[in-house]
C-alpha cells in the first residue's frame, strides 16, 4: 500500500470519528433538552446540524476521491464502503437529533 493511500485513509478515519463525536453530542443535547425542558439546548442542536451535514458531504467526497485516485482493493476497499455507509447513517442520526430537539423546544414552551 502506498504511503499516500495510508495517509488518506487515516485522515478519513479521524474525520469519521470526529463526525461521530458531533452526532453523539447532538443526541445527548437533544435528549437533555427533552428531559429537562431546556429550549436553549434544543437550539444548539438545531444550529449544529449544518456542521454535521457539511462534514458528511466532505467525508463522502474524500471517499470518492480515494476511490478514484488510489483504486483500493481488498481491506481498504471494504473500509471505504463501510465509511460511506456509516457516514450516511451518522448524518441521519444527526437529523433525528434535530427532530427530537424541535419537539423538545415545542414542549419546553408548554
Amino acid at each position: 500500500m502506498s504511503l499516500h493511500l495510508q495517509r488518506d485513509l487515516d485522515r478519513l478515519k479521524e474525520r469519521l470519528l470526529s463526525l461521530s463525536a458531533l452526532v453523539e453530542e447532538a443526541i445527548d443535547k437533544a435528549i437533555q433538552s427533552l428531559v429537562h425542558r431546556r429550549a436553549e439546548l434544543a437550539e444548539e442542536v438545531k444550529h449544529g446540524d449544518s456542521e454535521i451535514d457539511r462534514i458528511e458531504v466532505e467525508i463522502e467526497e474524500d471517499c470518492l476521491k480515494i476511490l478514484a485516485l488510489h483504486q483500493p482493493v481488498a481491506v481498504d476497499l471494504r473500509f471505504l464502503v463501510a465509511v460511506l455507509k456509516v457516514n450516511n447513517d451518522l448524518e441521519r442520526m444527526g437529523d433525528l437529533a434535530v427532530n427530537i430537539a424541535k419537539r423538545a423546544a415545542y414542549l419546553a414552551d408548554r
